[in-house]
């Protein structure tokens, strides 16, 4: 991602599939650049003003998955909550959030009252004027019960996924729900690029699990799950192909106008191949619904 030139070695499971490191660095803390996801508490502009108030109407409604305005606007990190039985008075835990800016902070300027977030990387607790709160804690930290637990793009970060998920489980309600939003094996891109997947993301991403290792992990954990979502996109390929070039993501872009055009013709055409991918279950990342197992 950053052009080091590190190598890490990892092994795959030949069972389960799940791809993991062989050995997690001693210095993993200084592989998260202050850059890589953002800790500091923010002022969201994106609902100020008259624009802002009709930005509000469509996140709301994407995130409630109700009225006509939900078919004008689709936010990304809202999309699995359809398949939920989710309200504005829902109790909702988002694990490893960060700054919160991404998932939390749009659902509490849109109403949803009920939310918290915790990340032990803060350099300390948020507070913010729309009621959310994010502390600096672990999740083993938190003893409250919870409607909705998320870990977005976290899990693959986690020593102890095993751990994390038989904690989440003594955390829900009995009707509630554990999101997972992961890159997976279990994909095109992986079978494809291999090495040059970008979202092997080494030495960060610690397991890269496939349906078939999260079905085990699951099972041991008393969860099933419910249902997989693939939310994949031109990502996968366009930084894909830049490290089998040795081009680093943060490299900068040539601005030249023949070449911005080539890179937009591409990313609509990786658009369309992502779109494909994840209809066939096929895509690098994907959403798994989890729910507690019920014994008679």
């Amino acid at each position: 991602m950053y052009g080091t030139r590190e190598k890490f070695l990892y092994f795959q499971c030949t069972t389960c599939k799940c791809l993991q490191i062989n050995e997690v660095p001693d210095n993993l803390h200084d592989h998260y650049p202050t850059a890589y996801y953002s800790l500091d508490e923010f002022k969201d502009k994106r609902f100020e003003g008259t624009f802002g108030n009709i930005k509000k109407s469509l996140y709301k409604a994407s995130a409630l998955n109700k009225g006509i305005l939900k078919h004008f606007y689709k936010v990304t990190e809202f999309q699995f909550l359809k398949h939920l039985n989710i309200n504005t008075t829902s109790k909702i835990l988002d694990v490893g959030c960060g700054n919160g800016r991404n998932f939390l902070h749009p659902l509490a300027e849109v109403g949803f009252t009920n939310l918290l977030g915790c990340d032990p990387y803060l350099s300390k607790g948020l507070s913010y004027d729309n009621g959310l709160k994010i502390l600096k804690k672990e999740v083993f930290d938190i003893s409250t019960k919870w409607d909705l637990i998320t870990y977005h793009h976290v899990f693959e970060h986690l020593e102890n996924p095993l751990e994390h998920l038989h904690k989440i489980y003594d955390l829900l309600e009995e009707d509630g729900v554990c999101v997972l939003r992961i890159p997976t094996v279990s994909s095109y891109a992986w079978e494809h690029y291999k090495e040059n997947w970008v979202q092997l993301d080494a030495p960060r991403h610690l397991f890269l699990h496939s349906t078939e290792s999260l079905k085990i992990l699951s099972e041991k954990s008393n969860f099933t799950i419910d249902k997989i979502l693939y939310d994949s996109t031109n990502f996968q390929f366009i930084g894909s192909e830049n490290y089998i070039k040795d081009i680093p993501l943060n490299q900068k872009k040539d601005k030249r106008f023949f070449k911005k055009l080539k890179r937009k013709y591409q990313k609509a055409t990786y658009n369309i191949k992502a779109k494909n991918l994840n209809k066939n279950n096929l895509g690098d990342q994907a959403i798994y619904i989890l729910r507690k197992r019920r014994f008679k």
